[in-house]
């Protein structure tokens, strides 16, 4: 059954329609799975094991009964623990709503029941979903699969553990300034961040409204044209949900993308890269060349501008959503995130002006450019995944030095609402690694608003193109202690 853990949406979609397997062995599996690993990864705050067991039962004699709800029906999914499930609490990685159960189903969880989806359990993420680590000072730190000394990327490090573990068919994370792609990137899987309004937040704690989006995080690209053509819609619930056309992401996936324009560009998004993840992006970009896309120089000279005032729009708008529980409770956040929000209290109105105008400048510049190109590409995030803090988690992690490089070339597109996706290409070597493959690099591909049907085509002519999807975390490493090379108590 080990195999089931790697395989495909589509692909334990037609092995439970062809009685190959059954949702009750998938979710049985699953579960076992995560009792296996999660001692060493972390990646849960909430398992469902007994509603998971039972909403197996009801898919499979709903599928023997003639009733099929879509590939989505009767597999396990993952949802970051800011996601609202009636009656089970969401607690945002905090103390503060660890005993709480919203009283409705987000939009987006109502969807996936709706497809026959299994809710496995509830992510781990950096508190509040303010963070690039997932070290968390109130549920412990996330672990990277590929080598547990190293962080998962942030704030869904959760959800990205439990998809390359084997944990979930596909996981839901939320992306402000790189959440959902930075941990794909750097845990080797994919995630997608659509335009902002394409997925209702109804139901999803805010962290910065007019940034937030939720998107999914999969194994392969197909996989997340599957999950997008489940959750993607009008929401009239949400004041940012826009009633835009919904395509069918699958349809086409598999077209060449011969004829296509990507831009790669001069400014921002190649500086302070390790030059081994530039090496192999570089690589990425020449098999694109090979596959028929026409790549050319990219000139955005306001892009550093429009990566700076990102920051001040996100804790801006942060620091007003907590303002008064971060009076009242201030000692109960976490050092890091407390950091941000009090920077982001102290901005005044006429930074946060200033910041919209420099947002509508970049904006105009990068319409200008989607008139040449059909997408951008560059690296997900410069570096790989960095070790973990080698101190106790309450005194602060390191996470706000690590935040401005690992969100270099992310959190701008957050700004401007753009779509953009992240897939698997390449590994960089590391010495004294727990990982004989080395660490993963995400290659971002991004493009103009509502255009995420031509991004996962170009994503999956590259995924099919190359073998980085079919490189697997070592299993039998859950198994085994974890080499110690820091002191930090969970590697213990």
């Amino acid at each position: 059954m080990d195999d089931i853990l790697h395989a495909s949406i589509a692909q334990l979609a037609a092995q439970i329609r062809r009685s190959e397997i059954s949702p009750v062995e998938l979710i049985e599996t699953t579960l076992e799975t995560i009792d296996r690993c999660e001692p060493q990864l972390n990646a849960f705050i909430t398992v469902f094991h007994e509603e998971s067991r039972e909403r197996a039962k009801e898919a499979e004699a709903a599928i023997r009964g003639g009733t099929d709800l879509g590939p989505l029906h009767g597999l396990p999914i993952a949802l970051k623990d800011i996601i609202y499930v009636e009656g089970t609490r969401s607690t945002a990685g905090s103390n503060f709503f660890s005993e709480e159960s919203p009283q409705f189903d987000a939009a987006l969880v109502s969807k996936l029941r709706d497809a026959g989806a299994i809710i496995i359990g509830k992510t781990n993420l950096h508190e509040f979903a303010f963070g690039v680590t997932t070290e968390n000072p109130h549920f412990g730190a996330t672990a990277n699969p590929w080598d547990r000394s190293r962080v998962p990327g942030g704030s869904s490090g959760g959800s990205a553990a439990a998809v390359v573990a084997g944990c979930c068919a596909g996981a839901l994370g939320s992306d402000t300034g790189g959440s959902i792609r930075i941990p794909a990137a750097v845990c080797g899987h994919v995630g997608l961040k659509p335009t902002f309004g394409r997925i209702s937040v109804h139901g999803v704690l805010a962290l910065a409204q007019s940034l937030d989006t939720v998107g999914p995080m999969c194994r392969y690209v197909h996989d997340v044209a599957l999950m997008m053509n489940c959750l993607a819609g009008y929401d009239s619930r949400d004041v940012h949900s826009a009633n835009q056309p919904v395509p069918d992401y699958t349809d086409g996936l598999d077209q060449p993308i011969r004829g296509r324009k990507a831009g790669v560009p001069k400014q921002h998004f190649f500086d302070n890269v390790d030059p081994e993840v530039e090496q192999i992006v570089c690589e990425a970009i020449k098999v694109l060349e090979g596959l028929g896309v026409e790549v050319v120089e990219l000139d955005l000279p306001s892009a550093d501008a429009g990566h700076e005032v990102t920051l001040t729009l996100l804790t801006a708008e942060a620091g007003q959503f907590h303002q008064e529980r971060l009076a009242a409770h201030r000692e109960d956040y976490g050092v890091d995130v407390r950091e941000l929000l009090e920077a982001g209290l102290a901005l005044s109105a006429t930074d946060y002006v200033k910041a919209v105008r420099v947002r509508e400048i970049v904006r105009r510049e990068f319409v200008g450019a989607f008139e040449e190109v059909d997408c951008i590409l560059s690296p997900t995030a410069p570096i790989p995944a960095p070790l973990r803090s080698t101190h106790d988690l309450s005194g602060g992690s390191e996470s706000n030095r690590i935040r401005p490089r690992l969100t270099r070339n992310t959190r701008l597109i957050n700004l401007l609402g753009l779509p953009s996706i992240s897939v698997p290409c390449g590994f960089v070597q590391i010495e004294n690694s727990d990982s004989k493959e080395g660490l993963p690099v995400g290659l971002q591909i991004s493009g103009p608003w509502w255009s995420e049907k031509t991004l996962l085509q170009i994503a999956h002519a590259y995924e099919q193109a190359t073998p980085w999807h079919t490189v697997k975390v070592e299993r039998e490493a859950f198994s085994r202690v974890v080499k110690q090379r820091s002191k930090h108590p969970n590697l213990q």
